[in-house]
């Protein structure tokens, strides 16, 4: 399952619509997503992107523990 499938799945948007959200695609070194007030991404490590507040590992793991890897958040300034 991609980042933006287990994003998408745990925040309940439409994995079709996830592209309108993702944050600077050439200027991170994964793909991150700025939804509301927060940015994500998924990864077994910590993302090194600056996107504001220090990321964080997400409180919901549901679908990203069943994938294998970590959903971690960053809430935006």
């Amino acid at each position: 399952m991609k980042s933006k499938r287990i994003i998408a799945s745990t925040i309940g948007f439409d994995v079709d619509e996830m592209e309108d959200y993702r944050y600077q695609s050439t200027r991170t070194r994964q793909a991150v997503y700025a939804i509301g007030q927060y940015y994500y991404a998924c990864g077994k490590r910590k993302p090194t992107d600056d996107v504001g507040s220090e990321w964080v590992i997400d409180r919901d793991q549901f679908w990203a523990e069943q994938n294998k890897t970590v959903l971690w958040s960053a809430k935006s300034i």
